[in-house]
């Protein structure tokens, strides 16, 4: 079925969208440059789902408080040489300015803050705050956070803005646990195509592309909801597709798709036919499976490693859908592997936890 684009106010929960004991909401945002050379996600978070504090605290006798273990998480990513740059050669930078990410490496910052505030268009954690701009025409993210170094030390900082500006807004509300007889976990891909502009001060860093953002939000942990999931997205010219395939509890996949088209306002979720099974691509270092769906009887290309932790990837992948090709962002995330106490044990090493000032 076909259906139509949203308002603001239609398209998306408010940031002062109810969350309950042991649930979660966050704000996800994520660009990569028209060249392909730079990148980012940037996800903020009431009741962060990854957090060791807050596993623990929703496994206590009393319930636990979303609104205590908020955070933010933010990476950059420079996959590779820019186009044109002789090798070994860096760019200069003035004195006393931070460096950006390396050629083939990233900045990186997961920090829960005790300072916290929010309301129906505003959000702030710690220093940093995303919200909406009049009608819905710009979502402007202010950054102002220290990188996270090994063992939770403090790095260079992040601070700067990013400004997303959709295509088209709409934002259905999508259960993803829909096996459920009350399901328990939603989500609302609001701006699945639109442009975004990096404007960072430090480090100096410029850059503009192609964006998305969404929202989660659930009433429980999402090693509860789930085992495993592979999801990515791909700008085809003017439309964007989605594919979420989570795999429930019981090991049973549920593949699915839609596709966003901006101009005529439209998108509609298709037939889990619509492209061929899951390939597997390579495992990744921490020896996390990682897959994609595509069109039959074609083979997915991966580009690059964005992120390769003990229980989730975040690649770029070539791929085609419709029988068009594209890059997507891709994700795979695997919730048994953070349940593993070994997982968790490892966690806090790259966190940081700041108190109110």
């Amino acid at each position: 079925m076909t259906e139509h684009g949203h308002t603001l106010a239609d398209a998306t929960p408010g940031f002062d969208v109810p969350v309950g004991p042991g649930g979660y909401a966050w704000w996800y945002l994520d660009g990569v440059s028209d060249d392909g050379s730079l990148g980012f996600t940037i996800i903020m978070f009431v009741g962060s789902v990854f957090s060791p504090r807050y596993f623990r605290a929703r496994r206590a006798d009393a319930p636990a408080d979303p609104e205590q273990h908020c955070a933010v998480n933010v990476a950059l990513y420079r996959p590779g040489r820019r186009p044109g740059r002789r090798p070994g050669r860096r760019p200069g930078r003035r004195p006393g300015q931070q460096p950006g990410p390396r050629p083939g490496g990233r900045a990186w910052a997961m920090t829960e803050h005790a300072a916290f505030a929010r309301d129906r268009t505003h959000l702030r954690v710690g220093a940093s705050s995303i919200r909406w701009q009049g009608d819905g025409s710009e979502l402007i993210v202010e950054l102002d956070e220290q990188s996270t170094r090994f063992f939770g030390r403090p790095g260079p900082p992040l601070r700067g803005r990013v400004r997303l500006r959709p295509s088209a807004l709409f934002g259905p509300r999508v259960e993803l646990d829909h096996w459920r007889a009350e399901p328990r976990h939603r989500w609302y891909p609001v701006a699945p195509h639109a442009r975004i502009e990096v404007e960072l001060d430090e480090p100096a860093l410029r850059f503009s592309g192609s964006g998305y953002h969404d929202i989660n939000e659930g009433d429980e942990g999402l090693e509860q909801g789930f085992a495993s999931w592979n999801w990515s997205r791909c700008e085809l010219g003017d439309e964007t597709v989605i594919l979420y395939d989570v795999v429930d509890p019981g090991g049973q996949a549920h593949a699915r798709a839609w596709r966003f088209v901006p101009a005529s306002a439209t998108h509609e979720e298709l037939p889990s036919a619509s492209f061929g099974p899951a390939i597997a691509l390579a495992r990744t270092g921490w020896g996390v499976e990682r897959a994609v769906r595509c069109d039959d009887g074609h083979q997915p290309e991966l580009l690059h490693t964005l992120e390769d932790t003990p229980f989730y990837s975040r690649n770029l992948v070539r791929t085609r859908l419709g029988e068009r090709e594209g890059t997507a962002v891709h994700e795979s995330l695997s919730l048994r592997r953070f349940a593993a106490p070994w997982v968790r044990f490892l966690l806090p090493f790259k966190m940081r936890s700041v108190s109110a000032r």
